[in-house]
């Protein structure tokens, strides 16, 4: 199933389309980039037909253990629903996640030879419910995986169709990628808060010159992110549902560290618990099975 690129599977015209130096420095200070239009229409209707055989039950792969990652069922009354490693299930959706142009980009942008799948999360925003606001709240990916060594981790986000405003789009925080160390901000992280004004009045007098951005995106288009970047997004105020395939990928230099809860007790992430464990006993970030590579230069 799992095909290693490289950038000679790339074409001319897809070479051109990568990041410039001046893009990655823009990426680099910012902590996002948007691509031009990279994923083919075709590619985009499988995985959008691919998305619904796979909330129907439709599989064509079967992860060995499902222990640890969300993956949940249809809820009328809940706005978001949020399903992991979905492209180690479904060949329509493994098509789109590790689609080429994808993986060199974010190659390119974190400045590595080598990229890893780290999970990814197929996530379906439905127009705003009276019980649920459909908000994600303001958090980095990094806060979730205290376990990983590298601050490279990147995400790219790609919308199976347009993404307007009213869809309730990603909304960056530039620059906020170099806020890491800042303990202060990580009391108001959590992807589940429906409160986003707390933080953005914290911003308002700790960093009054901070900018929002929108990742308003044409359909084929993918954004790109560090995994320190703070980010959320407001409701889909719109008349359908606002689908998304979210890609968190490792840089070559990733691998698991220990780290500890202010108690003292060892964290393990969910993917700590499904993943091989490596020749000292701890989750191996380079297990084959779950944390395929996807890129490498030089083949």
């Amino acid at each position: 199933m799992n095909i290693i690129y490289s950038l000679d599977d790339l074409s001319d015209l897809q070479k051109l389309m990568l990041p410039k130096e001046k893009d990655i420095r823009f990426y680099e200070q910012n902590g996002w980039y948007i691509s031009d239009k990279i994923i083919p229409d075709n590619i985009l209707d499988d995985a959008k037909k691919g998305a619904e055989e796979f909330y129907i039950g439709k599989i064509d792969f079967t992860l060995k253990n499902n222990k640890g990652i969300v993956n949940d069922n249809y809820n009328s009354s809940i706005a978001i629903r949020n399903n992991e490693f979905v492209t180690l299930q479904k060949k329509e959706l493994h098509a789109l996640g590790f689609y080429p142009m994808i993986s060199a980009i974010a190659a390119a942008l974190a400045r590595t030879t080598e990229i890893r799948l780290f999970s990814d999360s197929l996530i379906n925003k439905s127009p705003e419910k009276p019980t649920n606001k459909g908000i994600i709240g303001w958090h980095s990916d990094k806060a979730y995986w205290p376990t990983c060594s590298s601050d490279n981790l990147i995400t790219a986000w790609v919308p199976l169709q347009d993404c307007t405003k009213n869809m309730g789009p990603l909304i960056h925080i530039n620059k906020s990628h170099l806020w890491k160390d800042e303990k202060e901000l990580k009391p108001f992280f959590s992807f589940n808060n429906q409160d986003l004004s707390k933080f953005e009045n914290y911003l308002k007098t700790q960093k009054p010159n901070y900018i929002k951005t929108l990742m308003t995106l044409k359909r084929g288009q993918v954004s790109f992110h560090n995994c320190n970047t703070i980010h959320g997004s407001f409701p889909n105020t719109s008349n359908k549902d606002r689908l998304a395939l979210a890609i968190h990928l490792q840089d070559k230099s990733n691998t698991y560290k220990k780290a500890y809860k202010e108690t003292g007790e060892l964290i393990e992430i969910g993917y700590d618990k499904i993943c091989k464990k490596d020749t000292f006993g701890n989750p191996d970030y380079k297990d084959v099975d779950l944390f395929p590579v996807i890129f490498r230069e030089g083949l």
